[in-house]
Order: structure tokens, then C-alpha cells, then sequence
């Protein structure tokens, strides 16, 4: 994949995050909210791009480098890297955070160190693919998410009351996050010989693929599909919208 594509996706991704958190600090401290249509389907559109990202292109790029690096081995090593990426991101974000927000004073930190933890595991990803479609997807899947996590980050800044400072500081934290990653994950494909880096890109695809689904499946589809049964249509609508642009991105890779 080109260098250009992937410093200009750190940039697009870096921009999203700093838009969606000063959405919701200004939108907190003025009593307004997001738009009724953004928020209602750009959430599930962004579960079925996570879902597709996931399932067709990460994880199935995931499986043919893992083959053809090691064409002796059975093991469905990216099936299980991809479990591995799930469960810790189920682990950070549902067992240490929630152990962790009894203890007030350092909330908002561990809150964006737990969103940034997939952030990371994405950018890496991203970093180190070489192929521009697929690179494609997970950007796409990346934007779509980035803007929607930072506001909701800023909301609970505001709804804590946090200082204006502390909190931008913060969103922009969380925004540098997935950038930095893309930037670790070249600076580490260029490092490794070619069949090294086939394997790290292979490792990190299955991982934050793991991390997308786990996104899609309960951080997304749980909240938008848990409660108000009537606007479960058009929200159901806008995840196969989602799912379908992956899937057409996918007839080209």
C-alpha cells in the first residue's frame, strides 16, 4: 500500500477524532445534542462497516498470509489470534475497567486508555498492510468509528464535569492514538524482512480483527439494537448498509 494512503488516512482519522469530541463538548455545554439522523443510523452503519472489516477482510487476509508463510502448518492461527484479540479487549474494557471505576479521580484516563486500546491495535493494523483494499477497509471501518467514539468520550468528560482544558486534552490523546499506531505498524513493516513482516502484518490483522468484532457485536449492536423497537428497521437498514459497502469493497481485493 502506498505511503501516501497511509499518512493520509492518520491524518483523516486524527482529524475525526478531534471533530467528534469538540461535537460533544460543545454540544454538552449548549443543552443540544447530535443530529437525529447521525445518531440514530451513523451507529449501526458504523457496526455492519466493523462487521465487514472484521469478518471478509481482515480476518480473511489474515488466514491466506498465515497459509502461504506457513504452508506446513493446520493450525487456523488467525481464527485464533482474532479470539485472542476479542478477549482482551472484552477483558481491558468489561473486567479491569469496571473494577476500575470505583476508584473516580483516575476515570477519565482509564476510560481513554481503554477506548484507545483497539484504537491502537487498528492503527498497527493499518500500518502494516500492504494491500490497498484491504488497507481501504480498515481505514473506512476506522473513520467510521473514530468520530462516534470521541464524542463519546467527551460526553462523559462533560457529564463528569470536567474541566474544558483537561477534557480537550484528552479527546486529543484519544485522537493521536490510532496515527500513532498506523506509524509504529510502517515503521515496523519496513524494519522486518518480507516474510517477517507478512507474519507481523498477518499477527495484527487477526488481532484488531478480533478487537472490530468485538466493537461491532457489544459496543455497537448491543446499544443500538437494546432498546426503542421502533427505530430497530431503519437502524437494522443502516448495518447492512454498512456490511454491504465492505462487501463490495471486498470484489476488488
Amino acid at each position: 500500500m502506498q505511503f501516501s494512503f497511509q499518512i493520509l488516512a492518520a491524518l483523516i482519522i486524527f482529524a475525526t477524532g478531534l471533530v467528534g469530541g469538540a461535537l460533544a463538548l460543545r454540544s454538552g455545554r449548549q443543552g443540544d445534542g447530535m443530529p437525529t439522523l447521525l445518531a440514530r443510523l451513523g451507529g449501526p452503519a458504523a457496526g455492519g462497516v466493523f462487521l465487514g472489516a472484521g469478518f471478509i477482510h481482515m480476518l480473511g487476509d489474515a488466514n491466506d498470509t498465515f497459509t502461504s508463510v506457513l504452508p506446513d502448518t493446520d493450525f487456523p492461527m488467525a481464527y485464533l489470534l482474532a479470539a485472542v484479540g476479542f478477549v482482551a479487549v472484552l477483558a481491558i474494557e468489561r473486567v479491569v475497567f469496571k473494577a476500575a471505576t470505583a476508584a473516580q479521580g483516575p476515570y477519565a484516563y482509564i476510560l481513554t486508555l481503554v477506548l484507545g486500546f483497539h484504537s491502537m491495535l487498528a492503527g498497527i493494523a493499518l500500518g502494516v498492510e500492504d494491500t490497498a483494499l484491504v488497507g481501504m477497509a480498515i481505514a473506512i471501518a476506522i473513520v467510521a468509528h473514530k468520530g462516534a467514539a470521541a464524542f463519546a468520550l467527551g460526553t462523559s468528560f462533560v457529564k463528569a464535569g470536567m474541566a474544558r482544558r483537561q477534557a480537550w486534552g484528552l479527546i486529543a490523546t484519544f485522537s493521536c492514538i490510532t496515527p500513532l499506531g498506523i506509524l509504529a505498524g510502517m515503521l515496523l513493516g519496513n524494519l522486518l524482512a518480507h516474510k517477517s513482516g507478512e507474519m507481523v502484518e498477518a499477527v495484527f490483522d487477526s488481532l484488531a480483527a478480533g478487537s472490530f468484532l468485538y466493537i461491532a457485536a457489544l459496543d455497537i449492536i448491543q446499544d443500538e439494537f437494546g432498546d426503542r423497537p421502533q427505530s430497530h428497521v431503519p437502524a437494522y437498514l443502516a448495518l447492512l448498509g454498512g456490511l454491504g459497502l465492505m462487501a463490495v469493497i471486498a470484489i476488488w481485493t
